[in-house]
């Protein structure tokens, strides 16, 4: 059953694809409509200013908790 299935599949393997194959695909990939404009975080986050005030942020909070760690040690 197997060798039947495997020579079946060989036979269709040889077929050749139609000469404007490459056509309809191009075709049917100018037909496909345009992805819907950007979500407001993506269009923030592709912000050159938000990334860096999201990484100012970043840094103040991990300067903010390294300072918390290190004033148990001071604090009477």
């Amino acid at each position: 059953m197997n060798d039947e299935l495997y020579n079946l599949w060989k036979q269709r393997a040889d077929a050749e694809p139609p000469a404007d194959f490459a056509d309809h695909v191009m075709d049917a990939v100018r037909r496909e409509p345009l992805p819907s404009s950007k979500g407001v975080l993506v269009r923030l986050l592709s912000s050159p200013a938000v990334r860096v005030a999201a990484c100012v942020l970043a840094c103040l909070a991990c300067l903010y908790r390294m300072a918390a760690v290190v004033a148990v040690f001071f604090v009477q």
